[in-house]
């Protein structure tokens, strides 16, 4: 057996289920190579029958039932006493896997000796989630520290042996939260040969809010107190010094700093005062000040108001930064070529898209800009951003809008700088440069058929913003490339989407090819519509129909079959039938979707053509 998965299951929505088993029986690798695990943490529902069902009309399933633990930890590790495969995937009972998951994860797994393989996970929600990780393969991660481990969710691919050989376990309980931390912190401290696999998405992490720590957080004394016990679980487990303070230091950010901006904003007094006490306790019981100079520059002068225990300031300043942003606007001469999209984008850093971010100048140093209240009360250091600038990246991504796959995008130029506005102030601006290419963009795969949304990842000064790519206005530019069909266009939202396979717009409704395109020859019933407006690159040829409407009937007459054409002779919609005199709409269907240009052909009046209708999408 080479994959055990196991499932813990409460109360489960047959609908996920349904929709879990799918992916497991879209598996490329063979059934009798895998198995399936559930186990059941005392549902009040009908769910266990289901999988009962589901264990009698399958030969690779296993089914357990438990009393309630209340948790996610006590099945997991029941099933892995349970699995038989070399390798144990953790899934969450409503989430699901890709096609190719099992067989890709094995074959890079054995290949590179891991003891865990860390595929590519992606969410339902955002842009960035395990984007540094994620970038490219690694077969031994490890070497990169314990962050090889990241995104820490539990839906990695653990070697069996590794975790029995080992004694890992997830930590049980009614409620454990980061359980999935401590586990793969257990699994990295125990000498775990880690390979990151990044060009085929694995796992998809379906967002439906109705997780069982959906309520993490509604208690602050819980919350804070898990905290200490996670960091007091690094303190004792981590030996590694540099992978001790890594681990301190992103939670630090993300768990404790993070809080102390726009969280501020619109929570009562009362519970601001009992998350920021214990913030500066735990800073002060497990946080080395030494770490507070290399944290990033938005959380430097978190990190020493908080110190100083100077709340009203960080409101102040959490108030003052809230509305900064950065957001992309693609150039107008946006193109194919070659069968690339080619795309110019630059930003601005602004609070709210209004007002300029602006920075201050002083004697060749740059510095970060506040509110007049805090000038005193923070110091030249903190806010000294000088050499943040260098490190500042623009990056391009795409975002499949039904898989939710993200892929980084090479960049031919990037450039984040500053530029002064005057002799005392300057602004943060970024320009980038980089081409699509349909067949290699997935990390050296072609893009799936389905709508593609293209986005910038600005990164300087501490902040992100990863945020899809504003459109020019009336943007609609189509291609065919290699046998597919490919436009480029301004969604609803005025961001901009290419779509593959005609899943939203149509290649001859984008083209709006004129009546002056149309040419149909009576005597051989050969009808042709030239595409002008259609980047063609390769050779494409898609089967799809012509319907002609009759002008007097005012009905679909003829249903003919027809080609969508790309060669070194343009592109081209071609059809073969004999017309009865008379005048005739067109409509054309390509892999299911209806072009919206109407035009006609008239064998009434040979080589004469008029236009009646334009309805251009």
């Amino acid at each position: 057996m080479k994959i055990s998965v196991v499932v813990p299951t409460y109360n489960t929505d047959p609908k996920a289920l349904s929709r879990l088993v799918d992916s497991i029986d879209k598996q490329t690798m063979n059934k009798e190579e895998y198995e399936l695990i559930f186990v059941d943490d005392g549902s009040t529902t009908d769910i266990y029958d289901k999988l009962k069902e589901l264990e009698e009309s399958r030969t690779n399933v296993l089914t357990k039932r438990i009393p309630n633990s209340g948790w996610g930890s006590k099945p997991r590790n029941i099933g892995v006493n349970m699995a038989q495969g070399e390798y144990i995937l953790f899934l969450d009972h409503d989430d699901y896997v890709f096609p190719e998951a099992f067989e890709r994860v094995y074959e890079y797994g054995i290949l590179n000796d891991a003891d865990v393989v860390n595929g590519k996970e992606v969410r339902t929600k955002g842009w960035s989630w395990g984007w540094d990780n994620f970038k490219e393969n690694n077969p031994s991660a490890e070497k990169m520290g314990i962050g090889s481990m990241l995104p820490m969710t539990p839906h990695k691919f653990y070697k069996r042996k590794f975790l029995l050989d080992n004694n890992i376990t997830f930590n049980e309980g009614a409620r454990v939260l980061w359980e999935d931390v401590y586990f793969n912190t257990k699994v990295f401290t125990r000498g775990a040969k880690v390979a990151v696999l990044s060009d085929y998405p694995t796992y998809h992490w379906i967002s439906t809010g109705a997780n069982s720590s959906s309520s993490f957080g509604r208690d602050p004394h819980e919350k804070w107190a898990q905290l200490r016990k996670l960091f007091t679980f690094f303190k004792e487990t981590i030996k590694d010094e540099n992978d001790l303070k890594y681990m301190i230091k992103h939670w630090y950010q993300s768990r404790v700093l993070g809080i102390l901006g726009n969280w501020l904003l619109d929570k009562s007094e009362e519970r601001i005062n009992i998350e920021f006490n214990y913030a500066k306790k735990l800073a002060e019981d497990f946080v080395d000040e030494s770490i507070d100079a290399e944290v990033t520059s938005i959380n430097k002068p978190r990190a020493y108001l908080l110190r100083r225990g100077k709340i009203d300031e960080l409101k102040l300043l959490a108030k003052y930064e809230q509305k900064i942003t950065a957001r992309s606007y693609v150039s107008e001469d946006i193109h194919w070529s070659n069968g690339k999209l080619v795309i110019n984008a630059k930003t601005e850093m602004t609070y709210d898209e209004k007002e300029l971010f602006k920075l201050q100048l002083e004697e060749h140093q740059i510095f970060k800009k506040i509110p007049d209240e805090l000038k005193g009360e923070l110091p030249e250091e903190v806010l000294n951003v000088t050499d943040c600038i260098k490190p500042s990246t623009y990056e391009a991504s795409i975002l499949g809008r039904d898989t939710r796959e993200t892929w980084p995008v090479p960049v031919e130029n990037a450039i984040v700088d500053v530029t002064p506005l005057n002799a005392n102030e300057m602004k943060v601006f970024g320009e980038i440069d980089f081409k699509i290419d349909l067949d290699k963009a997935a990390m050296g795969r072609r893009l799936d058929q389905q709508p593609w949304d293209i986005a910038a990842r600005f990164s300087a000064l501490g902040y992100t913003f990863h945020r899809g790519l504003v459109a020019p206005k009336g943007l609609g530019k189509a291609a065919l490339i290699n046998g597919h069909t490919a436009v480029v266009y301004k969604n609803k939202s005025e961001l901009l989407t290419i779509d593959i396979g005609s899943k939203v717009r149509s290649v001859v409704g984008t083209s709006k090819p004129k009546q002056s395109d149309i040419k149909y020859d009576n005597k051989d019933g050969q009808l042709t519509i030239n595409l002008t407006n259609t980047h063609v690159h390769g050779s494409t040829k898609i089967k799809g129909h012509v319907l002609l409407e009759n002008d007097d009937k005012n009905e679909i007459s003829y249903k003919v079959p027809a080609y969508l054409i790309g060669d070194k002779s343009g592109a081209r919609v071609t059809a073969s039938i004999k017309l009865p005199k008379g005048k005739y709409w067109i409509t054309t269907l390509f892999e299911g979707r209806k072009s919206n240009t109407k035009l006609y052909v008239d064998t009434l009046n040979t080589g004469i053509f008029k236009i009646k209708n334009w309805i251009g999408k």
